[in-house]
């Protein structure tokens, strides 16, 4: 794959697109044109998934080179153009909408998928590496522009994940909460009205790697490896995951180890 058309080798879904065009751009403008000729009365959803920032890294050239004459080079000049390319094209969306007039009748969500490629500090881990799911890898961009509802600039720092995106967008959509057993995810409403939200735990689960699982309750967080180690942070205090408490609070990690257990029974397959 590239991204630059064709784009793909074998099974190329936009076989339409003249060499040399981006595929950040092209699927920019698939999206303009969705909004621009919709013509029915009903709502609609549009789920616009960019391959940026995945590999292999290739920028747009004409930010490429305007971030070399800022100074950068090779992978980060890459990688900084990718991002300036969906940043610009994400404002081209909005604009569309916009220009339809229906900007004010419109939910936007920009969420990202993994943590950064490169250094997150003060956070550890990240994308790759084999700490995935230290905060450097879990944490992600999240933005929702719910008009009337959310204002900008203000921001939330109670720990949510994108399964709770289905229920929300469901409680949006019909204005009834879902509370269906089957739903894993909550909707997100009360925060975006700034209520509370009951605590919960969250959990993590990576599939190709010996760190594999982890729970989050709170402050704490706990992982856990196929090897049999646990790690226990308390991420309010220890932003950075250096120091792990697993042998010190011993009651919060025979706790959480318990529900990590539970959890795995029901979700997590066998290997």
């Amino acid at each position: 794959m590239g991204y630059y058309a064709p784009f793909f080798k074998t099974g190329n879904p936009l076989p339409d697109s003249p060499e040399g065009t981006y595929l950040t751009d092209v699927l920019t403008d698939g999206a303009e044109k969705f909004i621009g000729d919709y013509d029915k009365e009903q709502p609609f959803m549009l789920s616009l998934w960019y391959y940026n920032v995945h590999g292999p890294h290739i920028g747009r050239t004409d930010w490429v080179e305007r971030y070399k004459k800022e100074g950068l080079s090779g992978k980060d000049a890459e990688y900084a153009a990718m991002v300036s390319a969906m940043d610009e094209s994400v404002g081209k969306v909005r604009k569309a909408l916009d220009e339809k007039g229906i900007a004010e009748n419109t939910v936007v969500i920009l969420l990202s998928d993994q943590g950064g490629y490169f250094s997150n500090a003060p956070l550890s881990g990240g994308k790759t590496g084999g700490n995935t799911l230290g905060e450097g890898g879990a944490r992600v961009p999240f933005i929702i522009s719910y008009p009337g509802v959310t204002m900008p600039g203000i921001s939330c720092d109670i720990p949510v994940q994108s399964i709770d995106l289905f229920p929300t967008l469901v409680e949006i959509a019909s204005g009834k909460n879902p509370k269906i057993k089957d739903i894993q995810g909550k909707s997100l409403m009360p925060l975006l009205h700034g209520k509370k939200f009951k605590e919960r735990n969250l959990f993590f689960f990576r599939s190709y790697e010996d760190q594999y699982t982890a729970i989050m309750n709170g402050d704490w967080k706990m992982v856990k490896y196929h090897s049999g180690r646990h790690d226990l942070f308390n991420i309010k205090n220890d932003k950075s995951e250096s120091k792990n408490l697993i042998d010190i609070e011993v009651d919060q990690a025979k706790k959480m180890k318990k529900q990590l257990v539970k959890w795995e029974k029901e979700a997590v397959p066998e290997f």
